[in-house]
């Protein structure tokens, strides 16, 4: 299984960690730089820098190949937005 999460909040790190001892492969959308250079340095896992509501970026995730859809940033908007990229086109 494939899951892209729209932010790297302790909670989606932490989710992440649950999914990577199951096997499935896992990327981070991340708008904080620093974030994803401290997160690098332990996760095994692959990083996209920018904002995650916008569909330039989410194209970049590969959307045909995810199986699932974390929406976990503090901006209630942005996850709305995010969201929207999960619906069947």
């Amino acid at each position: 299984m494939r899951a892209v999460f729209i932010g790297a909040s302790s909670l989606a790190v932490m989710t992440a960690r649950l999914l990577f001892k199951r096997g499935h492969e896992v990327i981070f959308v991340e708008r904080r730089k620093e974030r994803i250079d401290a997160l690098a340095e332990e996760l095994d896992c692959g990083f996209l820098h920018g904002d995650g509501s916008k569909p330039a970026i989410l194209r970049q995730a590969d959307p045909a190949d995810t199986h699932i859809l974390y929406c976990l940033t503090g901006n209630d908007q942005a996850n709305i937005l995010a969201s929207l990229w999960s619906l069947p086109r």
